[in-house]
């Protein structure tokens, strides 16, 4: 929470931002140098952290994502690009941001329950919030994200207004998409923001779990720099500063306190449209939670990310989606359907000439 006495505005708050992290110890290269521990979690995700992508992005190839994986992430398109600055000139809407560097893991997430909390804070004073930190378990599996946008707002004809969960996406043509053209990606990535936004609103916050998965010291203190910051920006450090060390563990004692003020999000999600050239408002088209798809879809999910799967290729009639694909040359699923489509030509000039 910002000292308002510090800064009176709540529409210029300031944000913090990391801008580095150097860990004092190495979690993940034990886990990613282990030869025997051979699913995609284990070898990709030595931090022990899954993201909401991770989940989303298996919706649109699951090749591509393990590719993707496998080469260290994926080359940034000018779409990409455009999609960051778009975010970020958002963000900078709202409030100010401020770069601390870090020296442990316990700091960057330090940094992550700061934003939430001052996320948290600026929905109850202006029902309204910006690139939102949530977190929450999946199977087993950790999982963190940062939603676009949390706004109060009055759906449908009923006179209530709910908290309305949106994400921003750019197009490259300055109209809307169809309603049925909202990817399946785009529609998980929503549904599992809202899941780990209701699990946290309902108090399902597991804090020894969460510091034991992410191998965290919760009683080891922040630096120096964002020590001082919370203790001068977080009110609730500022009242109970002798007996709230700035640590993990009190941090998440606030972030627990600010949920309890907040209640579930609305069933109807949302997805903002920019155009990419200018960044101008399109418009939005808006789709309701269905709790099946979204169980199923990481039911399917954590089975790949567990090592209990193999990557599946699209279906057939969404090979189009090849075409801008960087790992396309060297795709094994895509180089298999070449070869079994060869194969079927091959068979079938054979029972033709075998008729004449």
């Amino acid at each position: 929470m910002i000292d308002k006495k510090k800064d009176p505005d709540p529409s210029k708050c300031k944000l913090v931002k990391i801008q580095g992290v150097q860990t004092n110890s190495d979690v993940s290269s034990s886990v990613i140098n282990n030869q025997e521990e051979k699913s995609p979690y284990a070898q990709f995700r030595g931090s022990k952290t899954l993201f909401v992508t991770d989940f989303s992005s298996l919706a649109w190839c699951e090749f591509q994502q393990h590719y993707a994986l496998i080469a260290g992430g994926r080359k940034e398109t000018q779409a990409m690009k455009a999609g960051t600055e778009i975010h970020n000139e958002l963000e900078l809407q709202d409030h100010d941001i401020v770069s601390i560097l870090t020296n442990t893991k316990e700091d960057s997430w330090g940094i992550k329950l700061y934003n939430l909390i001052f996320g948290l804070d600026s929905l109850l004073t202006s029902f309204k919030t910006r690139e939102l930190p949530i977190f929450g378990f999946v199977s087993g599996l950790f999982v963190y994200g940062i939603i676009d946008q949390v706004e109060m707002k009055q759906m449908g004809d009923t006179f209530e207004y709910e908290w309305v969960i949106s994400d921003t996406k750019t197009r490259m043509k300055p109209f809307l998409p169809n309603q049925t053209n909202i990817p399946p990606s785009v529609k998980y990535q929503l549904m599992l923001y809202k899941k780990l936004f209701d699990e946290l609103a309902e108090g399902v916050i597991d804090d020894i779990k969460i510091f034991q998965t992410l191998q965290l010291n919760p009683d080891l203190e922040f630096s120096n720099e964002l020590a001082n910051f919370i203790k001068i920006n977080c009110e609730d450090f500022n009242e109970k500063e002798k007996e709230f060390k700035p640590n993990l563990r009190n941090l998440i004692k606030v972030v627990i306190n600010h949920f309890g003020k907040i209640w579930k999000s609305s069933n109807i999600l949302e997805v903002s449209y920019k155009f990419q050239k200018d960044g101008r408002d399109l418009g939005s088209l808006y789709f309701e939670y269905d709790e099946n798809q979204i169980e199923n879809h990481l039911t399917k999910s954590t089975k790949y990310w567990k090592g209990d799967r193999k990557p599946e290729g699209v279906p057939i009639e969404e090979a189009w989606k090849c075409r801008n694909c960087e790992f396309a040359d060297n795709c094994e699923w895509r180089l298999d359907k070449i070869k079994e489509l060869e194969q079927k030509k091959r068979a079938l000039i054979e029972i033709t000439n075998g008729r004449t």
